[in-house]
């Protein structure tokens, strides 16, 4: 990783404590995620993101959505998504169920990050 980068974390749980995390930089950024699903159930986590540049016939929406299982009473990582300066991904847990999440940003020396809950 260059010398340059800025590195930001956040905790949440999801379904629990928060319905939904807003994750956003005034730079082009980098979100890792990892999750824990704390059910004995199906769960996960709901990515949302702006329109995608290149999309298939049938994405046709204001924003374009990933679901990402996470089994039951285990924990891994999801892996990454990107995207651009202002623009804004949103964390939300699938299937009703409690997702603990951990978030780390890797963006521009100097950018300000936010990550707000509702």
């Amino acid at each position: 990783m260059p010398t340059g980068d800025h590195i930001a974390r956040g905790y949440f749980g999801l379904g629990d404590n928060e319905n939904v995390v807003h994750v956003t930089s005034d730079e082009d950024f980098v979100l890792h995620i990892w999750a824990r699903n704390v059910e004995t159930s199906q769960g996960g986590v709901q990515v949302l993101t702006p329109p995608s540049q290149f999309r298939g016939s049938g994405s046709t929406g204001p924003q374009d959505g990933l679901v990402l299982d996470v089994p039951a009473q285990t924990g891994m990582t999801l892996g990454c998504i990107g995207a651009q300066g202002g623009e804004t991904i949103d964390l939300s847990s699938a299937f009703g169920a409690r997702v603990t999440v951990f978030l780390t940003v890797v963006t521009a020396r100097g950018a300000a990050v936010a990550m707000t809950r509702e």
